[in-house]
């Protein structure tokens, strides 16, 4: 392999970009969260965190919008029409004005449950606190609804760096910002209000450097029914799965906090924000196969050895830093948080990375049905296996009434979750039809990973990380042949 083709490469440069993206801005927030817990307290940052998962929850209410502004511009591109680059971009971004309006409408009867029913909180001082910030979090969610679609042009255009420097130097000044407030104001409300101001600005300078791909463009506020049926009649399966998705992992922390309070929720969800970054990081690697995808829908034997070779890639660079993560988890959230906040985390940890490991398997099936015309099929697979993890959380918190029972009924429901959608994505699309146990044994490094994450005698660790590094090799080399070249095209 040539070292200037691999410099070169563009999926190689869009998957380091996209990594970049997703795990530095992150990795900025939670370094400063000891800090943030030191000057907000245990109720305040759970608030805050209240209010992200509001905001993501109601993120439901997009349609899909920013999937289809992806796959539309992603097609008029490759017909040079820029009519329908201009008619998506219009429709989608005028119908958020009416998505921020719903939005509003939901805030509101949130805050009145706040005010009158004491919904999420136990200490009645709070309770401002938590309507101003729940208000507020409707202006970071118009920002957060507007950025997806915008982002998504530079996606379509293959340039993942532009959304990673302005994504990255937006994250910084936030995250730096919100330091300073905290240490001032020691108030959730202030450093909430500061990232709206960001978000805004954030915004701007978005519109304003879309110029470099479309100069032609210029925003005019359009709903047009023809227009906005062309973006929903494609949007509408990928919204339902959106839908799904958010209310299961993302829902789970509006019931930790409902039944154990905003302080339980602030280390709750310090656990599942790590994760569900960490998840968004391994779906960046092979993100780029979606405009690729998109672009060759109607060469069906083309699409699905790219979403075999991009799928096996994927796979093994996860597992394997999965595998380093779990075993050194330990030390690292020791370091970072301290003992005693560690001991609060642990078992979240452990059964969080259970969860990721077989989680994992979701990424490439779902970018690739969606984006080859299969939403329905895709719907019916996510439907599948968020339901299966729905009724592992309603278990957990229910019947065994406890947090880390939740998780560990989030951890074992993903897994047959999983196969399943394996093995109906293999026999629809594989014309070798491959077996049941065929399948099953590309699950075999997840099962040894699990095995790090949870056993806590360091021999035992170190051997099920032997043990999962070589069955990488044996699955993902021996049998399914996977070469990085793909990287490199």
């Amino acid at each position: 392999m040539k070292f200037n083709k691999l410099l070169t490469s563009r999926n190689l440069q869009n998957s380091i970009w996209n990594v970049i993206e997703v795990l530095l801005g992150p990795t900025i927030l939670f370094i400063s969260i000891p800090v943030f817990l030191a000057q907000l307290g245990a109720e305040d940052y759970g608030i805050w965190m209240m209010v992200n998962s509001i905001v993501i929850v109601m993120q439901a209410f997009n349609l899909g919008l920013n999937f289809s502004t992806y796959k539309h511009i992603s097609i008029a591109i490759a017909k040079q029409d820029n009519r329908q680059i201009s008619d998506t971009l219009n429709t989608n971004l005028s119908f958020t004005v009416i998505i921020l309006l719903a939005s509003l409408l939901v805030a509101s009867g949130l805050c009145l449950g706040v005010y009158f029913y004491d919904w999420f909180v136990e200490n009645p001082m709070v309770k401002s606190r938590l309507i101003v910030s729940i208000l507020i979090g409707m202006i970071l969610l118009f920002g957060k609804l507007t950025e997806q679609i915008l982002y998504n042009v530079y996606r379509a255009f293959e340039e993942f760096k532009y959304v990673t420097i302005l994504s990255i130097l937006l994250k910084i000044i936030t995250v730096l910002g919100s330091i300073v407030i905290a240490f001032n104001t020691h108030n959730v409300v202030y450093v909430l209000s500061f990232n709206s101001i960001i978000i805004l600005v954030g915004i701007i300078a978005n519109y304003k450097l879309l110029a470099r791909f479309i100069p032609f463009y210029k925003f005019s506020f359009s709903l047009n029914c023809t227009l906005i049926q062309h973006e929903i009649s494609y949007s509408l399966f990928i919204w339902f799965q959106s839908i799904a998705i958010i209310i299961v992992y993302q829902g789970d922390r509006l019931l930790v906090s409902y039944k154990f309070g905003l302080a339980a929720l602030s280390f709750y969800a310090i656990v599942a924000t790590l994760f569900n970054h960490i998840h968004m990081a391994f779906g960046a690697i092979t993100s780029w196969i979606f405009p690729q995808v998109a672009k060759n829908k109607d060469d069906e034997s083309l699409i699905f050895d790219l979403y075999l070779r991009t799928r096996n890639v994927s796979l093994v660079i996860s597992f394997t830093l999965l595998a380093i993560f779990s075993l050194f988890s330990k030390p690292f959230f020791t370091l970072w948080l301290g003992q005693e906040n560690y001991l609060e985390l642990e078992q979240y940890v452990k059964w969080f990375s259970v969860f990721e490991f077989f989680l994992i398997f979701s990424t490439i099936p779902n970018l690739f049905l969606n984006a080859s015309g299969h939403e329905k099929f895709g719907l019916r697979m996510v439907l599948i296996f968020t339901s299966l993890n729905f009724v592992g959380i309603l278990v957990g918190l229910f019947v065994f009434n406890s947090l880390i029972s939740m998780v560990i009924g989030l951890a074992v429901s993903i897994i047959p979750g999983m196969y399943w959608l394996h093995y109906s994505v293999s026999k629809r699309f594989d014309k070798t039809r491959p077996s049941a146990l065929s399948v099953a044994i590309l699950f075999l490094p997840a099962v040894w990973g699990s095995g790090i994450a949870i056993l806590d005698d360091w021999l035992i660790k170190l051997l099920c990380f032997t043990l999962c590094l070589f069955s990488i090799f044996l699955v993902y080399f021996k049998l399914q042949k996977t070469s990085f070249k793909i990287l490199t095209e």
